[in-house]
């Protein structure tokens, strides 16, 4: 499409398929196992391999994922060089991943083999439909004719103005990862507690609140998005869900009632991400106005 330079992403970032496809954005790789089988995440996956994954975790089969590889950055950063393309890239937060610190060693490496060629580094602070979401504003300030260094240092700026809500269904996920003990995760699952995590502004997800049931956690999301959101006509709003149809049905009709006019990404969480959350999660990622920016 003729594009002054490309934007790239890792495979943690959940976006609507035509999007990637109309903006040519890059993908570069992070790969999941399911049980001893190994998929490179490399594409924006339809919603039946979504399914398949979060299936096998159902079935109680390991699941596990590994950061992007310098080398598989390497090369796509360099693919695209050999043709004079500059190249925004932006990264899993940095406090889930070394995604961004990896980018960043490649892109020195290929910037010394390729000097009339930009590659610029964000560490977007956000995942799944958050970075989907940066994505977006960075296509739509491209188009606004934003050169690379533009766009990526007005990307630093907003950043934090993205908004993550996250209802985890199943605790053993959380307990897996640490973020949970046993007897907590035990005892949460046997009383339906469902926590709500978030994004915090140094990129760490943090559990920060807890709730009885999957409707008032539900109905917490939005309370927090009604706090924090702009509101505005014709809003972009990501529902996120990792096999959780029902969830992501209510959510995406009550939004509709809090703004009509809103424009919603519904989309699978990638099992990049999915991993770690487990079946039934569903999110709400909002922009905020720049005063209720993450601090």
């Amino acid at each position: 499409m003729g594009f002054k330079y490309r934007i790239m992403t890792d495979s943690s970032a959940d976006m609507l398929p035509e999007f990637a496809a109309a903006e040519e954005i890059g993908i570069i790789p992070m790969s999941y196992t399911i049980g001893e089988e190994q998929f490179n995440c490399d594409h924006v996956e339809t919603d039946e391999e979504r399914r398949r994954f979060y299936q096998a975790q159902r079935d109680g089969k390991d699941t596990h994922t590994a950061q992007v590889n310098l080398q598989d950055c390497i090369d796509r950063f360099s693919a695209l060089a050999a043709t004079g393309e500059s190249i925004l890239f932006l990264s899993l937060s940095g406090g889930l991943s070394g995604s961004y610190n990896t980018s960043r060693m490649a892109a020195d490496l290929v910037m010394e083999d390729y000097p009339d060629v930009e590659i610029r580094c964000v560490d977007s602070s956000a995942a799944t439909g958050g970075l989907g979401m940066l994505l977006e504003l960075a296509a739509m300030k491209r188009s606004e004719g934003l050169s690379v260094s533009e766009n990526a240092a007005w990307l630093e700026e907003n950043k934090l103005r993205i908004q993550h809500w996250f209802m985890v269904d199943d605790l053993m996920f959380l307990r897996k990862g640490g973020r949970l003990s046993a007897t907590s995760a035990v005892l949460g699952t046997a009383l339906s507690i469902k926590p709500i995590l978030k994004i915090e502004a140094d990129g760490t997800l943090n559990n920060f609140a807890r709730k009885r049931s999957a409707k008032l956690a539900m109905l917490s999301l939005l309370q927090h998005y009604q706090e924090s959101s702009l509101k505005e006509e014709g809003e972009i709003l990501y529902v996120v869900h990792s096999d959780n149809d029902a969830a992501a049905e209510f959510l995406e009709a009550e939004l509709k009632k809090i703004n009509p006019s809103c424009k919603i990404r519904r989309v699978q969480l990638t099992p990049v991400i999915g991993a770690h959350t487990g079946p039934g999660m569903c999110a709400v990622v909002n922009l905020s106005p720049p005063e209720l920016a993450r601090k």
